[in-house]
């Protein structure tokens, strides 16, 4: 089944149900996580714990002739390549050992077969450079999802424009949970009907911002910071249509909860120091590819921009993805269960409104709310929706499913939507315990922040009005902390800043 199939098929009871494991010898994606880049036997000690390779410089059998494939740390590194192999098989179908330096060392590999590269940078912001440098080139055109990140947004029209002449179009390619219309028994047939409706939708708004000179198309999914979901298979379609590039910045989906690329994506981009790092306490991008010539470029880029992280940045990555899918099954359980908190008793009480978590099941759910949500469940990947499935979770299920550790809502306030200020939303964040605020996002605390001041402040102000980005705006990065505490530090802090609105002190 195509990747567009299983997007389609995804609204029907055929894929209510989670995928079994494969019978292949394609090991899982939680022994990947453990075991690739950490192999014993490409370890001259044999240890099970990767060695920390610090040299700059390698020696030379003979002029032009590394003896053991690595030449100069910032062109490759072994503990980079190890991670790097690690990355590229969280997110494909299997690892890729770098042929050409195992053979070069006499080592016959024992990898667990072909599959898609990855390719390590110093932060996200430097992946996301090199790959729309590397591919918009000089003057080229880019499709961007609107509800972007606003470092991304800062490098296409400040950095990208200025130095490159590259133009970037904004488009709404998510499916708009505005259709607030209760939802209607529907029969199979209605219901393929309107979907097809809504995805000739998308694919029109798309299709109609591809120019000629349109050299690849951007998005994250979920977005950044009201976490919309953008249907990656049909943007695939769209993209393989005009012959150019579709790039999914996967960071708030990390790995262990979306694989862009078996889903039609040419690109996947990721803040490694958010999930992937998990600890807050290292900063790494990356870039992941299939396409050969794509990933040629992406080298050559990565070598002579000198975007590299350090051996000692690389080998705290490797550490903290082995724990990447207990953490991420964490964050996903407190963060639905805070969403749960904030639906059924903090939106009736009128403290909050717009609350956002894609995989949330409500009570009362409009069409929009329902399409989101089986979105969410179609693009989550084959090992989340094992686990999930396992715990008792489904697609239709009364409590919805966790699909992430980001949560984001508007409190709510007696004034106008400000563009300016975040004066209610201030009073509350002021009174959380133990959610501290802070930018970023994915590490084992709490963390939580207003965007309109903080991460997108330098979005253009019109630019935020039409994304909904105000001063009541929250998003929550959802720890590993009890769910329990967790909750009860938002509704405390909800119910103080409550009292004071209803008073009239806000």
């Amino acid at each position: 089944m195509s990747p567009l199939d299983l997007h389609r098929s995804s609204y029907t009871n055929g894929h209510s149900s989670a995928p079994t494991k494969s019978s292949s010898s394609q090991p899982s994606f939680e022994t990947r996580a453990i075991h690739i880049g950490s192999e014993p036997y490409l370890s001259s000690s044999a240890g099970v714990v990767p060695s920390l390779d610090l040299s700059t410089t390698y020696a030379q059998s003979a002029a032009g002739q590394p003896s053991k494939g690595f030449e100069y740390s910032r062109s490759s590194n072994p503990t980079r390549l190890a991670l790097e192999r690690l990355v590229a098989s969280l997110e494909g179908k299997a690892d890729i050992a770098l042929e050409k330096n195992l053979r070069a060392q006499g080592i016959e590999s024992k990898s667990f077969g072909g599959g898609p590269a990855a390719v390590a940078f110093a932060s996200g912001s430097a992946a996301t450079a090199t790959v729309v440098s590397g591919l918009a080139g000089q003057a080229g055109h880019v499709v961007s999802v609107g509800d972007v990140y606003g470092g991304t947004s800062r490098y296409m029209l400040q950095v990208a424009s200025v130095q490159s002449g590259v133009e970037t179009t904004f488009v709404d390619m998510a499916y708009g949970l505005q259709d607030q219309s209760p939802v209607q028994p529907l029969s199979e047939a209605e219901e393929e009907a309107l979907q097809r409706e809504e995805d000739d939708a998308i694919v029109k708004r798309v299709q109609e911002a591809v120019r000629p000179d349109t050299k690849l198309i951007w998005a994250e999914t979920p977005t950044n910071p009201m976490l919309s979901l953008v249907p990656i298979a049909l943007l695939a379609q769209v993209a393989k249509a005009h012959s150019i590039p579709l790039v999914i910045d996967n960071t708030f989906g990390n790995p262990y909860y979306q694989n862009p690329l078996l889903l039609g994506a040419t690109v996947v981009t990721h803040s490694g120091t958010k999930y992937l790092g998990g600890h807050s306490d290292v900063i790494s991008g990356f870039a992941i590819t299939s396409d050969p010539t794509i990933l040629s470029k992406l080298r050559f880029l990565q070598n002579a921009y000198g975007n590299v992280p350090s051996p000692f940045d690389a080998w705290l990555i490797i550490r903290s993805l082995k724990t990447l899918a207990v953490r991420s099954r964490q964050h996903g359980l407190n963060a639905l269960a805070l969403a749960t908190y904030l639906v059924e008793e903090a939106v009736p009480a009128g403290l909050v409104r717009d609350v956002r978590y894609p995989g949330l099941k409500r009570s009362v759910e409009s069409r929009g709310e329902k399409r989101e949500r089986e979105l969410a469940w179609a693009q989550l990947s084959t090992a989340a929706q094992r686990w999930a499935t396992k715990q008792g979770f489904s697609r239709d299920g009364p409590r919805g499913f966790p699909s992430g550790g980001m949560v984001s809502f508007h409190i709510v306030s007696n004034h106008a939507q400000s563009q300016t200020e975040t004066g209610v939303a201030d009073a509350f964040l002021r009174r959380l315990k133990i959610f501290t605020l802070a930018e970023s996002l994915g590490g084992v605390e709490s963390l939580i922040e207003a965007p309109l001041l903080m991460t997108h402040g330098g979005v253009a102000v019109e630019r935020r009005r039409e994304l909904g980005i105000d001063g009541e705006l929250i998003r929550c990065s959802v720890g590993l902390e009890d769910e329990e505490d967790l909750v009860e530090d938002i509704r405390n802090a909800l119910e103080a800043v409550g009292a004071q609105v209803r008073g009239g002190g806000i």
